[in-house]
């Protein structure tokens, strides 16, 4: 329960615009979202289920694709539940050409952060984790708030086993093919950008109570 009243205050710091959460270094949040293992999931699929902080929205969900909302900004979120059943190993390497470049691991869990320009001089971030990769094009000032959310939403995910099973079936598991490599980093001319031309525009003022699990 402590842990998850801190992950909590720090949210909740960045809405009330507290300068010493705003300027943590991106490692800081990184780090305090994977040490914080009490996180109750709010939003449940077949096959897996995650927590949804307070505050973001779900626009669509398309499959293992999902676009969810914060105000303008917008976040897409992709399970690769084939990756989780073959137990892929992690292969990034860091680049020294982005502006942060970050490798995540935590005992058999791995990922990475990794923060590019866009053209219009904002951040098109991309973290990876248990599975799952989460991009979003934001400000630079709102860099920090972004990685936290995301990094609370990966980090909370939970698969079940048995029901992806039955649903998608073992040959199909196996298979090394996905619809998104999350294991290679994209490109900010990727068709994330048509998404967020797509709903840019789109404001939503509605919360997620975190105590309804929605399906």
């Amino acid at each position: 329960m402590k842990k998850k009243i801190i992950i909590l205050s720090i949210l909740m710091l960045f809405a009330s615009g507290c300068s010493t959460v705003r300027n943590s270094s991106y490692d800081a949040i990184v780090d305090e979202a994977l040490a914080n293992t009490n996180l109750s999931t709010n939003v449940s699929r077949p096959g897996y289920k995650y927590y949804l902080p307070l505050g973001l929205r779900l626009l669509k969900e398309e499959g293992s694709n999902e676009f969810i909302s914060k105000n303008d900004t917008i976040y897409y979120l992709f399970i690769d539940y084939i990756s989780y059943f073959n137990k892929k190993e992690d292969t990034y390497t860091e680049n020294k050409n982005a502006i942060y470049s970050l490798k995540i691991k935590k005992n058999d869990l791995f990922g990475y952060l990794e923060i590019k320009n866009t053209e219009n001089d904002k951040y098109f971030i991309e973290i990876m984790y248990n599975y799952a990769k989460i991009e979003v094009i934001v400000e630079k000032e709102k860099a920090n708030e972004a990685i936290a959310y995301a990094m609370s939403i990966l980090s909370s995910i939970t698969y079940q086993d048995t029901v992806l099973t039955s649903l998608m079936g073992e040959d199909v598991l196996k298979s090394n093919e996905v619809e998104h490599n999350i294991f290679e980093t994209a490109q900010t001319e990727s068709d994330y950008l048509q998404i967020v031309e797509e709903y840019g525009q789109y404001e939503e003022d509605e919360t997620v109570d975190p105590d309804f699990i929605r399906r």
